[in-house]
């Protein structure tokens, strides 16, 4: 079996650390006193079992008359509306070529962010290298 070896071992005690000491103070003293004094007294009081039981009051309801709600005396009705004229509608294929325009204005848009994200990227990887 292997031995421990005694060079090994220090040759001066270890320091242990003291632990303070708990002094109490009159003022601490007077306090807890203070608070059994009140728990004692809330233990001595009479319990709510103890007192006999009264006999509930009854209550009586008095009924109120309703006034009569006066009829409404006219009834709306909803404003007509009229068509609205054809002649300012755009035509079909200027609506097709307005559809295009905003496509193309839509496809540079998107292109741009990409552009944008790539070199923001391109810059925050220069910190991680």
């Amino acid at each position: 079996m292997p031995v421990k070896s005694s060079a090994s071992t220090p040759t001066t005690p270890r320091k242990r650390r003291t632990r303070k000491t708990n002094t109490r103070t009159a003022k601490a003293v007077a306090k807890t006193d203070k608070v059994i004094a009140e728990i004692q007294a809330v233990l001595d009081a009479p319990s709510i079992l103890d007192t006999p039981v009264k006999t509930p009051k009854k209550v009586t309801a008095t009924v109120r008359k309703v006034k009569a709600v006066k009829p409404v005396s006219k009834i709306r009705t909803l404003k007509t509306v009229k068509r609205p004229s054809t002649a300012r509608l755009i035509s079909a294929s200027r609506y097709w070529s307005d559809i295009q325009t905003r496509w193309s204005i839509h496809n540079y848009e998107i292109t741009m962010l990409i552009s944008d994200l790539t070199k923001g990227l391109k810059y925050v990887r220069q910190f991680t290298n």
